[in-house]
């Protein structure tokens, strides 16, 4: 047999063997298509295929969902190099765009519709509720049969949101509901199929890009209805679309469609309260709902298996989103529901909420809502801002401060902590920017205004740093980009001596003042040198090296020569007497004294 003749023999067995292959891979994808019960011969292949399936999808041996959702984060975890950006751009935002244009065709169309005499009312929104479905199921069969899932799935969340308005707009628009007499719980109970059937869809398909289009054209059509709707859809329409959102994020964790959805929803409600003007009590209700549906929301995202970091920076800023925008609604919408309300008790009434998160968190879940504990110390102190006088405002932070700190001290609260240093960051801007300007002075003359003025809120604001500083001692917190450990009093005490400086800095002028300050720190070096406490010294040392500048830079041309003459005398005196008791307190072994 010549070497012809062995090639030729070589290349018909590989054709055989790649037309049994084949053979094989039509009977098993047909297998898998129809589902019929395996044989005995085929149980092992097939349950290899079958193996071999859930592990593509779930990402995991065993058959789990793994924490992040490939479907979700895949484009993000490919590096930047090794993307095919014509892709994205020719199949997601082409795709994308071109839904977003199909659906705000569908409603120019619709009122181009009602201008010419097209189609009656009830022959468009049967067109619409059709065709709406007719384009979710070719995307779908686009995605699972042709394999074009991207773009599939962009075709199949337009379809949705276009039987979204279409529905809508049989009671939302009144022209329609007049001519088709369509009762409210028809398209209320439509409405909630049809979210409940973008939710199990896109559950069911592992495609979050089919319930981010549906849910985001639904807002947009829920916006483009604003100005034909009353003052029951457009809200229930948005709460149930959140809803739905929710039930989603129960199921799948996908964290990045509900943060998505907050802005949306909260603008909705803005547009809302604007065009209808509805009742009081119907907007807070509303307002309310939402809230509760996104911290329920939350809520399933931290139950999920998904304990990426990316998870939880997002499931952190969904709380916090949802957290302002229902403050600050609910307190432009509850005085007007309670005219004898205070200021700031729905901001208050929110904290509290938060508060309740937190706790839930921690004791259901074992985890803590970090964001949730943080957020309601601070809208707790923006409450008492708002609805005290800057005296008793004043009094709330610091006693607030005091009740974090040792509240989440001992419960081992590190969110509750961290919220109380926030407000004690707040108290000293407010101190600073508002009570050195809108509280009374001291004065003898008015002993009643000084007991509530400027030096009354100083001296107790100095008082309560000091005491937190000195009960904390022992507390150290960690820098996270650093890792370095610092002493929690450290900047309690600075913060007190640098408002004991301030507040003789409002309250006295000219040589008075250098005085004072110099006596100030004369008695921090000698408190720290009796006390052997390093920290007291320096800021003694530091408040001295500002009278220093001061009687130098200032006092030497503005004051008259019986001030500056005195200035000068007494800061002479006591910068020698600060010296020789550090000459003193050094010792035999000066060195060592200092470095300690």
């Amino acid at each position: 047999m010549s070497d012809d003749d062995d090639l030729e023999a070589e290349v018909r067995e590989l054709r055989d063997e790649v037309d049994a292959l084949h053979t094989r891979i039509t009977a098993l994808e047909s297998a898998l298509d129809t589902d019929p019960p395996p044989s005995t011969e085929d149980e092992a292949a097939s349950t290899a295929v079958e193996s071999d399936t859930v592990e593509a999808k779930s990402g995991s041996p065993d058959g789990s969902e793994p924490a992040p959702e490939t479907s979700e984060t895949a484009d993000s975890d490919t590096p930047p190099d090794e993307r095919n950006w014509e892709r994205d751009i020719g199949m997601k935002w082409l795709g994308g765009v071109g839904g977003l244009a199909l659906v705000v065709g569908v409603v120019f169309f619709i009122r181009l519709a009602i201008e010419a005499g097209y189609l009656g009312p009830l022959g468009r929104v049967l067109t619409g509720t059709a065709g709406g479905p007719v384009l979710l199921a070719s995307g779908r069969y686009a995605a699972e049969r042709q394999g074009y899932d991207r773009w599939g799935r962009l075709v199949a969340g337009t379809g949705l949101a276009i039987a979204y308005f279409s529905v809508y707009a049989a009671y939302g628009f009144e022209s329609y509901r007049t001519a088709i007499g369509t009762p409210l719980w028809t398209v209320l109970l439509a409405l909630t199929v049809l979210v409940a059937a973008t939710a199990a869809l896109s559950v069911r398909d592992h495609a979050p890009a089919v319930a981010g289009e549906a849910f985001l054209l639904g807002y947009v059509t829920a916006y483009v209805g604003l100005d034909a709707s009353t003052f029951v859809v457009s809200p229930a329409y948005v709460v149930l679309l959140t809803a739905g959102l929710v039930t989603i994020a129960a199921v799948r964790p996908w964290s990045r469609l509900v943060l998505g959805s907050v802005l949306p929803a909260y603008v909705l409600h803005i547009a809302w309260l604007e065009t209808v003007e509805p009742p009081e009590s119907v907007a807070a209700a509303v307002l309310v709902a939402t809230f509760a549906i996104y911290a329920a929301g939350v809520y399933a995202l931290r139950a999920s298996d998904r304990t990426d970091r990316w998870h939880r920076r997002l499931v952190d800023a969904t709380t916090g989103l949802n957290a302002v925008f229902a403050a600050v609604l609910l307190e432009r919408t509850v005085p007007n529901l309670v005219p004898t309300a205070p200021d700031g008790v729905a901001v208050g009434a929110v904290g509290l909420a938060l508060g309740g998160v937190y706790a839930v968190t921690e004791s259901r879940l074992g985890q803590r809502d970090s964001a949730a504990g943080v957020l309601a110390v601070a809208l707790l102190a923006v409450s008492v801002v708002l609805a005290a006088d800057p005296f008793l405002a004043t009094v709330g932070l610091l006693l607030l401060l005091s009740g974090a700190l040792v509240v989440g001290s001992r419960r081992n609260a590190g969110a509750v902590r961290l919220g109380g240093h926030l407000v004690a960051v707040g108290t000293v801007a407010k101190l600073l920017a508002v009570d050195a300007t809108r509280l009374p002075a001291f004065s003898l003359a008015d002993p009643l205004a000084t007991a509530m003025g400027r030096p009354a809120a100083y001296l107790l604001s100095i008082a309560v740093f000091y005491a937190l500083a000195r009960w904390s001692g022992g507390v150290s917190a960690t820098v996270p980009a650093t890792e370095r450990e610092f002493s929690v009093a450290t900047p309690y005490t600075w913060t007190a001596t640098g408002l004991a400086v301030v507040l003789l800095g409002l309250e006295l002028s000219g040589a008075g003042l250098s005085v004072a300050w110099a006596v100030l720190g004369l008695a921090f070096v000698g408190v720290g040198l009796a006390l052997d406490d390093r920290s007291r010294r320096l800021q003694g040392v530091v408040v001295l090296g500002l009278v220093t500048t001061k009687v130098f830079l200032y006092d030497t041309q503005g004051l008259d020569t019986l001030a500056r003459t005195l200035s000068f005398l007494v800061l002479g005196g006591i910068l020698l007497v600060a010296s020789y008791a550090y000459a003193r307190w050094q010792g035999e072994e000066p060195l060592r004294r200092l470095s300690g």
